[in-house]
Order: structure tokens, then sequence, then C-alpha cells
């Protein structure tokens, strides 16, 4: 079902798309092609908003795909096949984050497939936008099977460009407040330490001994996170890479992907209200030697693919 859900203010109309089968009920929004709602078995478990006022603001980026470049580059500025770009500095210390204050998330995309568990939306984003060199045209697909929404990102260019897609859903697994009471374990062995521009340092560093060690399940608590995990360093076939849980609920999310690392974002601009778990290619990747590939070239096709799986705990 397609439906109309809000215009922008430069007149552009957003439609909402909704998916559905037994166990889940999915809304797709055509800006940012946002998952802008996310039911499972009658209990909502992203952060959602009915305004689009929302998602220009205080939700900013909330659901949505992220891109051309997912995260930071620090200085906006990066060499690609020889030569120096300057990308759009949408943030005050100077970085390029998520593509440029226009990046795919602030977009309205164009349906191409839509079923009943099933949609297909498109974007193109011409040579020179936001400073990235290159024509891209990407797509994403959503697909449903039982309680698991999986989201397929390709991208294809005409010239030589960076490219590392995510989606930036914030999951909140039960009716707190919070998710601090969430319990999470990610399989990794190393994150990327920042500085003080949120930007890694070009260290790899062992989790263990340190507040980012998520090896085995423990509570997030108020643990301050906007982090990668390095999962691998270079995108494989699709695995396990993260669960959380909340036991308040007893909903639990196992994130399966492609991608060589995932950034975990505890939401403090919003009180912690909603966890981003976004994988991608590690941050500033292309600024760090020794970090994963996030260069796309004519010949080849870009393809990341993350599976969010949902289940519940019998009551007793």
């Amino acid at each position: 079902m397609i439906t109309h859900f809000n215009s922008l203010l430069s007149g552009q109309d957003v439609s909402k798309l909704t998916l559905e089968n037994d166990d889940l009920t999915v809304g797709i929004l055509t800006y940012g092609a946002s998952v802008q709602s996310l039911i499972f078995r009658g209990q909502p478990v992203v952060l959602s908003s009915d305004n689009i006022t929302d998602y220009l603001d205080r939700y900013i980026y909330c659901g949505a795909i992220v891109g051309r470049v997912a995260n930071r580059i620090a200085h906006a500025r990066a060499t690609v096949n020889g030569n120096e770009h300057s990308f759009d500095e949408n943030e005050t210390t100077g970085n390029c984050l998520h593509g440029g204050d226009e990046g795919s998330s602030q977009q309205v995309w164009s349906v191409l497939e839509h079923g009943p568990q099933h949609a297909v939306l498109t974007l193109e984003m011409v040579d020179g936008h936001m400073g990235f060199p290159g024509h891209l045209k990407v797509q994403v697909r959503y697909q449903l099977f039982e309680s698991t929404l999986c989201v397929e990102i390709t991208a294809t260019t005409d010239r030589e460009t960076l490219c590392t897609f995510a989606p930036h859903i914030y999951w909140n697994l039960s009716r707190q407040d919070t998710i601090n009471a969430h319990v999470m374990q990610i399989n990794a062995e190393h994150y990327l330490p920042t500085n003080e521009n949120n930007v890694p340092t070009g260290q790899i560093a062992p989790m263990s001994g340190t507040r980012f060690d998520f090896r085995e399940t423990r509570a997030l608590g108020a643990t301050a996170l906007d982090h990668n995990f390095c999962v691998s360093h270079e995108r494989e076939t699709l695995r396990p890479v993260l669960r959380l849980v909340s036991e308040h609920s007893g909903i639990s999310l196992e994130v399966a992907s492609t991608e060589s690392g995932v950034q975990v974002y505890d939401g403090r601009h919003i009180d912690r209200s909603g966890l981003a778990i976004e994988p991608q290619v590690w941050p500033d990747a292309i600024n760090h030697i020794g970090f994963p590939n996030m260069v796309l070239k004519p010949e080849d096709t870009y393809k990341a693919v993350t599976e969010f799986k949902l289940s519940q705990r019998a009551r007793t």
C-alpha cells in the first residue's frame, strides 16, 4: 500500500509504503528511503514520528539510508583517484557527515517496485553533488522474510568515487524511555578510538579491558557510544555482527551484515531513547592506511546487505 505521508517545504510530496506479514508491519518513507515505523507482533521497536518536520530536525537521519558516504570524513577532504576533493562541511567541526547537508537521507527517492512484502526505491546523485565525483545511481530494496527485515543497497558510478551507505534505524525494543537497560553483544575484537571531533584517530584498538568491550553480552548502561566496531577488514558474506536484547519486553534483535564495521550510536541528542545500529565501511576509511576500501569504480557494483531479525521469548 502506498499513501501520502506529508509534503516538504519545497512542495515535494512524501509517500509512505507499507510492508506487512504475520510478524512485521513496516512503514517506508520516500524521504530518505527511511524506515518510518516497524511494529513487531503489535509492539513498536524503532523510533518513529508521524510529522515530517521531525525528520528535518530532532529525528534527522532517523531510519534513513545515509550516504553517499555514511559517517564522517575528517575535514571534509579526501583524495580520490589522485585528485583532492572538498566535500560539504555540515558539522561545526568541519567534517562531512553522512554525505553532506543534502545527502541521500535528505532526498526524496523514487519508487521502482512495491509489493505486500517488498519495496525498491532509487536515487541518482549527480557528479559533483556535495563535492563527490561521479554520477551515482543507488537502489535500496526492503524485503520481509518472516520476522526479518532485509535491507539490500546497490550502487553504480560512471567515475571513481566514494561509496558506503548505511541504514540509520534507531532501535528501542521496550516501551521504556531510554535504551540503558538493553543488553548488547558485538562480534568484533577491535574498535576505533575517536578524537574530539568524533573522527577515528587511525588506531585499531582491542576492545578487551575497555568500556567498549561488548564481546560478551552486557547492559548498555550509561556507556557513551558513537564508535565503529571492526567486524572485519573487508566486506564479506552475510554473517552475524550484533545482538540487542530488552529483558523488559523479552524482544531480541539479531543483526547480520556483509559490512566490515558497525557504528553504534547511543542517541544522546534524543535522550538515549533509541540506539542507532549502522553497518557500514569504517568511518573516514579513505584517509587512513590499513582501513577497508570505500572507493567504488565504474567497472564495479557496490552491494551491502543487512538483515534485522526479531524474536521474543515465550512468556511464562
